[in-house]
């Protein structure tokens, strides 16, 4: 696969001119990295851009032994575009969880592209937009929801369709999702055996639910606030 094929595979970048496409991948490398590898650590500075081509990346945060996965960045998307427009170090570790290949566009190039290529300014700014809706609504549901209820968004989040069954893999390991989660893998393990009953099984780091909207209706309940009656009755 050449450079200018894999950007057009980045959503943020796949409108972009064709032209503009081709600049930044001859300013670019492409490399294939394994799983495991560290890409980048936090407190470094951003020399590259990270265009994730194939694979999965999790930005992990804490001291060692204590991380929390903050997030996990799939093939299709940029790895942490402010640290090189801003110039400043990554608050983040990216560690690959499986095996990647990125396209590393240097990054003062790319602040220069950022800052004179307006088509580019625009798809930046929508993708920064996204990426901020995601992370308010992740901080939300951790600090707001129990553990079955973060699990339960994070099964629709993931699942792939609106409604009927569904199946897909997690990215990493259980104990990567806990982590996401901000639980333990030990109440993760509970919050998964509490829905089986609701048509959820696991095998492994394969998920299988019979219903996505059944799911749906029980966030939708735990989310709703207590009658008055039962408000009164707590009270």
């Amino acid at each position: 696969m050449d450079k200018t094929t894999a950007l057009s595979r980045i959503v943020s970048l796949s409108d972009l001119p064709r032209s503009l496409i081709v600049r930044l991948g001859e300013q670019s490398g492409m490399q294939r990295i394994g799983k495991g590898s560290i890409l980048f650590r936090q407190g470094e500075r951003a020399h590259f851009v990270y265009a994730l081509v194939e694979g999965s990346v999790s930005l992990v945060s804490g001291p060692e032994h204590e991380e929390t996965i903050a997030s996990f960045v799939d093939a299709g998307d940029i790895i942490l575009v402010p640290p090189a427009l801003l110039q400043l170090p990554y608050m983040v570790t990216a560690k690959a969880v499986t095996d990647l290949v990125a396209v590393l566009i240097p990054a003062e190039e790319f602040r220069h592209l950022a800052e004179t290529e307006l088509s580019l300014s625009v798809a930046l700014n929508r993708m920064l937009a996204a990426h901020w809706r995601l992370l308010l609504r992740h901080l939300t549901q951790t600090k707001s929801r129990d553990a079955d209820s973060r699990l339960v968004q994070y099964l629709i989040d993931n699942a792939g369709a609106p409604s009927g069954p569904a199946k897909f893999t997690l990215t990493g390991t259980k104990q990567d999702l806990a982590s996401h989660l901000g639980i333990t893998p030990a109440t993760l393990s509970r919050s998964l055996n509490r829905l089986r009953r609701f048509g959820v099984k696991t095998t492994r780091s394969e998920i299988q639910i019979e219903s996505i909207s059944r799911l749906d209706d029980i966030a939708r309940h735990r989310d709703s606030p207590p009658t008055s009656q039962s408000a009164s009755a707590k009270q």
